[in-house]
């Protein structure tokens, strides 16, 4: 029973945090990567620019998602609220290695492994991982979201909301409305970037109506991050 509901949030999470993103990028360091032998991490992204208001917010939020697409490696807290309470860490290390860990919430305790076409999973206090017969790594391609080329078709009525710090580090906020790919689900959005590296910070997300009503993912794309195959 425990499984027939952590699934569906375990996919809930992968598609607001960014699976097509996530996809996308996995398909770019494809190409770009030499080294699909070892986890890609993160050595974290230049500093050598600082990044502006360009007085176009609409430019400035597609540039910084483009940007995030780009990253060989990154990881996330996501806080959820609606039906169910998501409180997970998610990692991805290119180009097909995914980590997400339930913190709270539905699923609390339990965790999950995607390396390529393999899951694995592990079930709260059991501390055994074992291999899923479900391949959720096939629900990543169809789970669309609001970064994707596609997705910013619908990005409207953005704004600059002014300049602010995310743990003591200077951001630009913009504020938008958008569409949910699939489904066609409304949302505002909140989103801060990095002026140091042109990179999202946090986004804040409140959606008009579904299951999920409010999230909040802070990024962090300075930390090394490596995935392991937990079972041989």
């Amino acid at each position: 029973m425990k499984n027939k509901i952590v699934l569906p949030v375990m996919i809930l999470c992968l598609a607001v945090l960014g699976c097509s993103k996530i996809k996308e990028l996995a398909d770019r360091s494809n190409s770009s990567s030499t080294n699909t032998d070892n986890p890609a991490s993160n050595s974290g992204p230049s500093t050598g620019t600082t990044t502006a208001n360009s007085g176009e917010p609409k430019a400035d939020i597609i540039a910084a998602s483009k940007k995030f697409i780009a990253l060989p490696a990154f990881s996330a807290t996501m806080d959820g609220t609606g039906t169910n309470a998501i409180h997970s860490k998610v990692e991805y290390a290119a180009p097909d290695r995914f980590h997400i860990s339930y913190l709270g919430g539905t699923g609390a305790g339990m965790e999950m492994i995607m390396i390529g076409k393999q899951t694995y999973m592990k079930n709260a206090g059991s501390g055994n991982w074992n291999k899923s017969p479900v391949n959720l790594g096939e629900s990543i391609p169809s789970l669309r979201d609001s970064f994707t080329d596609e997705g910013l078709k619908t990005l409207d009525d953005a704004k600059f909301d002014g300049d602010d710090t995310i743990d003591g580090k200077p951001a630009l906020v913009y504020s938008y409305k958008n569409v949910t790919p699939k489904g066609g689900f409304p949302f505002h959005s909140k989103i801060w970037i990095g002026k140091n590296t042109g990179l999202p910070m946090k986004i804040e997300v409140n959606y008009e109506n579904g299951t999920l009503k409010q999230m909040t993912i802070n990024y962090d794309t300075d930390s090394p991050v490596t995935i392991e195959a937990p079972v041989k």
